[in-house]
């Protein structure tokens, strides 16, 4: 999974966290007010059970405080431990991600070949175009495909490479 897809994931699991926290303790404000009809409408049933909107809690407090305090300073702690909560899944995410991001090379996928691949491509046969040296044995490639290589100037006469590739 890339980076990118790990970040949008992760924010989508801060706010999932925070707006289910945070309905959860309108809910529970609810239930604990006895779903009395001065909290308004509910938003919709679910279960035979009034559902409100997630940041109802909100306007409930402004109004409402004055007469059941204790129990809208409990329903601000539990939406507050949401937002700790979305906090500390941002930080395993943002742990996870950098975790992850040792694995991206600047080159992307791009690496050099292990001795199995190269078998497996036939580069060590004596014949065809020669690539290069991997040990004390040649790299040669004789097939239906075309071969560029690219290399420095002078570099077979015992330039940079003391003549050991082409």
């Amino acid at each position: 999974m890339t980076p990118t897809k790990l970040l949008i994931g992760q924010i989508l699991i801060v706010f999932v966290v925070v707006i289910a926290g945070v309905w959860f303790a309108t809910e529970w404000c609810a239930y604990e007010l006895g779903f009395q009809a001065q909290l308004g409408p509910c938003w919709f049933m679910a279960l035979g059970m009034p559902l409100y909107r997630p940041w109802q809690l909100f306007a409930w407090w402004y109004w409402y405080d004055g007469y059941a305090p204790d129990i809208f300073n409990e329903a601000g702690a539990i939406a507050a431990s949401s937002g700790l909560l979305g906090c500390l899944a941002a930080i395993i995410g943002s742990l996870w991600r950098a975790r992850q991001n040792r694995l991206v090379t600047t080159y992307g996928p791009s690496r050099w070949a292990g001795i199995r691949e190269i078998r497996r491509a036939g580069l060590l046969r004596h014949a065809g175009v020669f690539l290069g040296r991997l040990d004390e044995r040649y790299l040669c490639h004789d097939g239906p495909v075309h071969v560029m290589a690219f290399v420095p100037t002078r570099w077979a006469q015992g330039g940079a490479g003391g003549g050991s590739a082409v």
